[in-house]
This record gives structure tokens, C-alpha cells and sequence, in this order.
């Protein structure tokens, strides 16, 4: 019987616990924050501009981080405080590769104040740097189709060796033979 009671107990402590944060989660701030990304030049340098807005109000006071997307994550490239526009801003990353095109991701997010961390926006910008592709398929290494001209030669320099050695003892046996000596 006392077994019951403290099953029961427990199930109406974890109950009252859910209903709870339920309830919780039912007054929470439901104004859900916006950021609009775009590029500005500011004192002739480019900068990223992150308008933080909540309710078509902009949210000051808020920090909000800056990242590019590479290959194998995101890349930080600044933090900034939003004014009392709603503002954030932070210089734009011109040295970095963006491929073929020169377009670069850029991701931006607010980590504080806390109801906001979740918050997030992405957008991609022309600018970063171009890199062109290489004509070549292969370049000429060891573990390419074709193998360096350096390795070519002193391999062909080698076998020529060899082979001037097997023809300098084959005009020795036949001189020899013509000596009469064998």
C-alpha cells in the first residue's frame, strides 16, 4: 500500500510539473524577432548591416553575431550591439574566397538577450574575393595522370644508363670473341 502512495505521489508531482511548464511556455514572449541583412558602405569600407526588429519595433541593446558559411561550418566574423535603431553592424569580409561567383553566405544571429538566441538570418552578398578554376584537369604530380617532368627525365636517364651498360658488355663479348680468346 505505501508503494501505491508513493507511485502516486511521484505521477502527480511529474504532472503537475508538465502542466506547469506548459503553462510557462504559454506566457512567453510570442513577439518573435526579425533580422534584415543587407550591405552599406560606411567611411568608403563595406560593411554588413543587421536590423533587428521585434513587433515592427527595433529591438536595442541586443548582440548579435555575424558568421560566413564555409565548407566545413561557419565562419565568425564579428559581433555588434544593436543601437537604438536596431542596428548591427560589422565590416565585410572582402579577403575571403567566394568561389567562381565571388558570393559569400552570410548568417546572422542573436545570442542575447536570451528569448531572442533562437533567432537567425541568412542571406547571400557579391563582393568576396573571386577564384577562378584552374585549365588544368591534373596538375602534374606523383599521384596525378601525368607524373612531373623531373621524375621523367632522371627515370629515362636511368634506363638510358642500363641500357648503355648492356650494349658496352655486349661490345666486349664481341670483341672478345674476335680476339680469339674464347
Amino acid at each position: 500500500m505505501r508503494r501505491h502512495r508513493t507511485l502516486f505521489l511521484l505521477l502527480a508531482i511529474s504532472m503537475g510539473l508538465m502542466i506547469s511548464s506548459s503553462l510557462m511556455a504559454d506566457t512567453v514572449d510570442v513577439n518573435k524577432a526579425e533580422i534584415s541583412l543587407k550591405v552599406a558602405a560606411e567611411d568608403n569600407q563595406k560593411v554588413i548591416i543587421a536590423a533587428v526588429t521585434t513587433a515592427g519595433k527595433p529591438l536595442a541593446n541586443a548582440t548579435v553575431n555575424f558568421f560566413v558559411k564555409r565548407t566545413f561550418g561557419n565562419l565568425d566574423i564579428g559581433h555588434d550591439q544593436t543601437l537604438d535603431d536596431g542596428t548591427a553592424a560589422v565590416s565585410f569580409p572582402v579577403d575571403l574566397p567566394g568561389g567562381s561567383t565571388g558570393q559569400i553566405q552570410v548568417i546572422a544571429v542573436i545570442s542575447t538577450p536570451p528569448q531572442y538566441s533562437s533567432v537567425r538570418s541568412e542571406a547571400a552578398f557579391d563582393g568576396a574575393r573571386v577564384i577562378s578554376h584552374q585549365t588544368e584537369a591534373y596538375p602534374r604530380a606523383l599521384w596525378a595522370p601525368q607524373a612531373p617532368l623531373v621524375l621523367i627525365l632522371t627515370i629515362l636517364i636511368l634506363v638510358a644508363g642500363v641500357w648503355c651498360t648492356y650494349a658496352y658488355v655486349v661490345v666486349q663479348l664481341i670483341r672478345i670473341r674476335k680476339g680469339g680468346i674464347l
